[in-house]
């Protein structure tokens, strides 16, 4: 990202943020708490979504997008233990070494393969926040770089 780029991120999201934050998850009854869906093992993808105590609306239609399209598309590979979701709120202490490993400093969602209980490797979607607001987008973007991580069946 560009200098420009980033501080026009930082600024939009905090105006969002100051604006229209709610604490907690303001979703409805499928909201996940902070934890994982599915079973964490050694060999496996697991999608991350790092939050903060306060949301803005991008984040909470990206939150509700991201679990409502990887329950729907990936129902099989959750059951399998070879995917898992995990919902984590950085501003927690006990989840903070999560912003440095991942080099994060905002909301994000991380993809992250497991192999022998050490990553081998992880994504960053930044560009999921230029689509924020759209959730087919969101979707196909999900779809896409998640089956990207998964082994071929």
């Amino acid at each position: 990202m560009t200098a420009f780029r980033v501080t026009v991120f930082f600024a939009t999201m905090l105006l969002a943020t100051l604006l229209v934050a709610t604490p907690g998850p303001a979703l409805a009854e499928s909201s996940l708490p902070d934890g994982c869906l599915g079973n964490l093992n050694e060999n496996q993808v697991i999608v991350y979504y790092f939050h903060r105590k306060f949301r803005c609306q991008s984040c909470e239609v990206l939150e509700s997008t991201l679990q409502n399209t990887l329950q729907i598309t990936y129902a099989d590979h959750f059951g399998a233990g070879k995917l898992a979701m995990c919902i984590i709120n950085v501003d927690d202490p006990e989840n903070r070494h999560f912003l440095e490993q991942f080099e994060i400093f905002s909301s994000s969602i991380i993809i992250v393969e497991k192999k022998g209980g050490v990553i081998s490797r992880y994504k960053n979607l930044e560009s999921i926040w230029d689509v924020s607001q759209d959730r087919d987008t969101i979707t196909h973007l999900l779809q896409t770089e998640v089956s990207g991580f998964l082994p071929e069946s």
